[in-house]
């Protein structure tokens, strides 16, 4: 017997999708439409031998009914329950495959290597410049001028070191030329070495041990005074190695102390020097005024005896031997001043000589122009009748009369 207890529960009303749906026909619609029972009038049997054959034939899953209508044809459940999970059979199951087919031709397409040339270097990605605000241009510039600088702050380190470093090179030739100038060796190094080996000498003449001198050099006060004394046994042997010790030990100190302060000595080396040619110049041109002035007393030609043309030449000479004697004469007149001061005496008293007997001609020429000349007549012989003299000219009486 069936259970009478037991109710029935209404189904919830199965809505129904099929694959003719459009866009523009509402769903509700196209349910009712499907849900609907067709209207299909009765038609006498008699007269289905008059329907036309195509009537069937539009499609093969569409059913027309005699009057036209659509009919909703068969289906089982196995197709309705597809339909309603949306999985489609038939010709709608093709589109999933043709659109995995078009993604894998896609991807294929996408790995083509047919088209790439690896022989050509692959052309450079030109990105665009993005445009920057204000505020990134202000950030980008002030860490451009930060790392500015950084740099000259490091330039300027470097540069104080060169600096250094030239300064010490400039102190280091500075020393090297003032250690090799010979006023340095004329007044500091030779001074040291000829007292140094003065007390050698000493050392090894009465001591008979030169390296006296150099322990002695090495050692102070008591020290060097009782090392002296039992080196010598005191008396005057010790004093005068002791004199000559502290003379080495003073040129010593003067040479360090030269070393040490070489830029200030070699300023007072220059000075001393600009000094002593002033003074030689000065003693040279005193010299020269002195010997000009006996030259004149003795020779006219550096002597003014108020003649135009005569005083003129007489300063020319002087000028050019104030040349010579200061260097800045050629160098043929310079090489040819020590030959000619030679032989300058020489000419001196030859020329003196001349000048002396033109002078004694000249005066007795002119006692003998007093004298005139007077023609006598001689008195006359048979013997000389023949031939007569000449009367002698005025130069012949005046030969005549010095002889």
């Amino acid at each position: 017997m069936a259970d009478t207890n037991t109710t029935t529960v209404a189904a919830d009303p199965i809505i129904a999708q099929t694959q003719h749906t459009t866009e523009n026909v509402p769903f509700e619609t196209q349910l009712t439409r499907q849900l609907k029972k067709p209207n299909i009038p009765k038609l006498d049997i008699k007269s289905l031998e008059s329907l036309p054959d195509n009537l069937v034939e539009d499609a093969p899953d569409v059913v027309r009914t005699p009057a036209g209508f659509d009919a909703v044809p068969d289906q089982d459940i196995q197709s309705f329950l597809n339909e309603m999970d949306g999985k489609n059979s038939g010709p709608i199951e093709d589109e999933p495959k043709k659109e995995k087919k078009a993604k894998q031709e896609a991807v294929e397409s996408e790995f083509d290597l047919s088209d790439l040339d690896l022989s050509k270097d692959p052309e450079p990605t030109k990105e665009e410049p993005k445009k920057k605000s204000k505020e990134d241009n202000i950030a980008e510039l002030r860490k451009k001028a930060e790392a500015y600088e950084e740099s000259l702050k490091a330039k300027d380190t470097e540069v104080l070191s060169y600096k250094e470093k030239l300064e010490k090179l400039e102190g280091e030739l500075e020393r090297t030329a003032f250690e090799r100038s010979p006023k340095f060796k004329e007044k500091y190094e030779q001074p040291y070495k000829t007292a140094v080996d003065a007390a050698t000498e000493f050392a090894r003449e009465i001591g008979e041990d030169e390296t006296i001198a150099e322990k002695a050099l090495s050692l102070k006060g008591r020290e060097r005074i009782s090392f002296i004394d039992e080196s010598f046994g005191g008396g005057a042997a010790s004093a005068q190695f002791l004199s000559l010790i502290n003379e080495a030990d003073s040129k010593r100190n003067a040479l360090e102390g030269a070393l040490g302060d070489y830029r200030n000595t070699a300023n007072q080396l220059q000075q001393a020097e600009q000094q002593e040619q002033t003074k030689t110049v000065e003693t040279i041109n005193r010299n020269f005024e002195r010997v000009t002035e006996h030259l004149a007393s003795k020779s006219e030609f550096f002597r003014l005896t108020g003649d135009e043309e005569h005083d003129k030449l007489v300063k020319s000479r002087i000028e050019k031997a104030k040349n010579i004697i200061h260097g800045n004469a050629s160098q043929n007149e310079l090489a040819a001043v020590p030959h000619l001061a030679v032989v300058a005496s020489e000419f001196a008293a030859e020329n003196a000589k001349l000048k002396a007997e033109l002078a004694k001609y000249k005066s007795r020429a002119a006692e003998d122009s007093k004298v005139q000349p007077r023609i006598t007549k001689g008195s006359t012989s048979d013997e000389d009748t023949g031939s007569r003299g000449k009367p002698k000219s005025a130069l012949e009486a005046i030969r005549s009369q010095l002889r």
